[in-house]
């Protein structure tokens, strides 16, 4: 049976952005500033921003260049011509390899690598920039795609400029890559941003990317830097990767949630977790749960009427994964309601093109009802009955 589905988490990747995104549409006076792509010898394509790259540019040479030397992108196991293609952000292309699928309607995140500036100005006109395209690239096919927007960690004041821009041009949705969350976004100088998400009705996303543990100091964390030698000779470096290793990445971000009682203070608020997976969620809410009422025991009167941590998870959180099957067997912990799928088109992590045959095993055990909501019914009813 083939089913109809809607892909919660897709992606729009900085490699496959118009190379003409921001150099088009940065103020006059910071067109110098602009990150613009550049061919640092042999088609070895990167876009450049304040001397430094932030990564490859996978039009023109890209794929060519990489021809049979490894598969690199979802892209490299289905049958479509993607050689020097934008594919991905070229609204027909993309619905294209939608329909390869029977994927009615996909969810587009922006890139898990930061689109980063030290000149704030110039931050600001490449989130800006980055935002506007991401919008008119979903409005070519409103029926079939969304955008969601990018934001700052490091400002508070801009986060929520940004935010209440973007709203008004019609985004429903902001991003914070998780790796780039910080401490300070759960401290009183972020609650503004926090109120406006919920007063605006715009959902926040923590997405898996940016440098590994929580926040910016974590990039000198020993699991996330590697040397492949010392003074002691060769050291041993991992034989691969679990991606940004994402049970442990999203860990303290959403237990903050909890502990600096964000989602208490603001019931509206609405986030999902993207790509995060879900088999390990239902262990913490159990742990939070029972922490909290270990809290309350020391309370003077036992903390009176309180809404537990998991109560809060269901009313207030979703969450995306592509394949966890031992997620699924759990779901019945806090709710179906609560589970998303998505493709993670077209990232080699995605299940494109063979998304029919991975949904139709892993969830055999459930009912037509679980299926149907986990597939398409929740991310349905949280995009389109606001």
């Amino acid at each position: 049976m083939t089913e109809r589905l809607i892909s919660a988490d897709d992606h729009i990747d900085l490699g496959y952005l118009p190379r003409d995104l921001w150099t088009s549409r940065f103020p006059t006076d910071l067109k110098a500033s602009a990150p613009r792509v550049v061919d640092r010898g042999g088609g070895d394509e990167h876009w450049i921003c304040e001397g430094r790259s932030w990564g490859e540019w996978r039009g023109g040479n890209w794929f060519s260049r990489l021809k049979g030397k490894r598969v690199v992108t979802a892209l490299d196991r289905g049958e479509v011509a993607h050689d020097g293609m934008l594919r991905p952000t070229t609204p027909e292309l993309r619905i294209a390899d939608m329909d390869l699928e029977n994927v009615e309607f996909a969810v587009n995140f922006p890139p898990i690598l930061q689109m980063k500036a030290a000149d704030r100005r110039v931050a600001r006109a490449v989130i800006a920039a980055y935002n506007d395209w991401a919008a008119e690239f979903a409005r070519a096919a409103p029926d079939r795609l969304l955008s969601i927007a990018q934001l700052f960690p490091d400002s508070a004041e801009d986060s929520t400029a940004e935010l209440l821009r973007v709203a008004k041009n019609g985004m429903r949705q902001v991003s914070f890559l998780v790796g780039t969350v910080n401490a300070k976004m759960y401290e009183p100088e972020w609650d503004g941003f926090w109120a406006a998400a919920a007063d605006a009705d715009v959902l926040v996303s923590y997405h898996i990317g940016g440098v590994g543990g929580f926040g910016a100091a974590a990039g000198a964390h020993s699991f996330y830097t590697y040397s492949e030698d010392d003074a002691r000779g060769p050291r041993r470096t991992p034989e691969f990767h679990l991606g940004f290793e994402a049970a442990q990445v999203f860990y303290e971000p959403l237990v903050r949630l909890f502990t600096f009682g964000i989602l208490r203070r603001h019931p509206a608020l609405k986030l999902v977790l993207a790509e995060s997976g879900s088999g390990w969620i239902p262990w913490l809410m159990q742990e939070l749960d029972f922490r909290y009422r270990r809290h309350l025991e020391r309370k003077p009167g036992g903390g009176g009427n309180v809404v537990l941590p998991s109560e809060l998870f269901r009313n207030q959180i979703w969450v995306t994964y592509q394949e966890d099957e031992v997620g699924l067997r759990l779901e019945g912990f806090f709710g179906e309601d609560k589970f998303m799928w998505a493709s993670d088109y077209p990232h080699p992590d995605s299940t494109w093109p063979n998304s029919q045959e991975i949904v139709a095993r892993e969830t055999r055990n459930l009912t037509k009802m679980q299926r149907r909501k986990i597939l398409y019914g929740n991310a349905k009813k949280l995009y389109f009955a606001q």
